[in-house]
C-alpha cells in the first residue's frame, strides 16, 4: 500500500509557501494565510472510479525579510486526496492509483510577493514527491502536454519511476501539473498509478481538469 501520510507530508513540505497577491502586511505578529480546499465533483469521481479520502491541512512557517524588517509567515495548505483500487494482476486489487490537489494561499508580506509554486517547473515539483511510495527511485521525464485547470491552461508533465507497493516492485507513471490560480489560492495537481494501468492517464487528466474551489 502507498504510505498516505508520507505522500501528503512530502508534497506539502515541497509545495508549502506563501505566494502572490493578498495585500501589503506589516506588524510584529506572524502573518497568517489559509488556503481554501479544492474539490473534484462527484460526477467526475463516478466516471473515473476515484474516491475521496481526506482533506489534510499542512502548516508551514517561513521568515520573510524586506525593507530592513523580518516577518514570520504562517501558511496553511490544504491537500485533497483521492484513491482508486486497480488490478495489478498477480498482486490483485491494490489502492495503487492516487490523485492529490494541493491548494496554497496567495500572500504579500513586507512588500514582497512569494510565488515559489507558480515559478516551479513540473519536474521540480515531481522531485518533491519521491517519498510517496516505498523505495521510490529512477524518476525519468517522458514528456508533457497542456492541461486546463479552472479555465487556465498550464503544463502537465509525465514521469516514470520505480517503486514498491505492498512489498512488490512496480513501475509507476506520475503526472504533475504546474500551478494555476484557483480563487484566492494556487493549486497543483498530482496523479500516479502503476504503468501497467496506462488507461489511468485519461482519468488523471480528467481529474486535473475538474478541480474547482470547494
Amino acid at each position: 500500500m502507498i504510505d498516505r501520510r508520507t505522500y501528503l507530508a512530502s508534497a506539502g513540505t515541497a509545495l508549502a509557501a506563501a505566494t502572490a497577491g493578498c495585500g501589503f502586511i506589516l506588524g510584529n505578529e506572524p502573518a497568517t494565510f489559509t488556503a481554501n480546499a479544492s474539490v473534484v465533483p462527484d460526477s467526475v469521481l463516478d466516471e473515473t472510479g476515484y474516491e475521496f479520502v481526506e482533506n489534510e491541512e499542512v502548516e508551514v512557517r517561513r521568515e520573510v525579510s524586506g525593507g530592513g524588517q523580518t516577518r514570520e509567515v504562517v501558511a496553511t495548505n490544504v491537500q485533497a486526496k483521492y484513491e482508486k483500487s486497480v488490478d495489478l494482476g498477480p498482486l490483485g486489487e491494490q489502492r495503487g492509483a492516487v490523485f492529490t490537489a494541493l491548494t496554497t494561499p496567495q500572500a504579500k508580506v513586507l512588500g514582497k510577493t512569494f510565488n515559489p509554486i507558480a515559478d516551479m517547473s513540473a519536474q521540480e515539483l515531481a522531485r518533491r514527491v519521491q517519498d510517496s511510495y516505498e523505495e521510490f527511485s529512477n524518476m525519468e521525464r517522458q514528456g508533457e502536454s497542456e492541461v486546463t485547470i479552472n479555465g487556465n491552461t498550464t503544463t502537465q508533465a509525465e514521469f516514470t519511476a520505480d517503486a514498491v507497493i505492498s512489498g512488490n516492485p512496480v513501475e509507476l507513471s506520475l503526472h504533475v501539473s504546474e500551478a494555476v490560480e484557483l480563487g484566492s489560492d494556487f493549486v497543483v495537481a498530482f496523479g500516479s498509478y502503476p504503468r501497467v494501468r496506462s488507461a489511468e492517464q485519461s482519468n488523471i487528466l480528467a481529474l486535473m481538469e475538474a478541480v474547482e474551489s470547494a
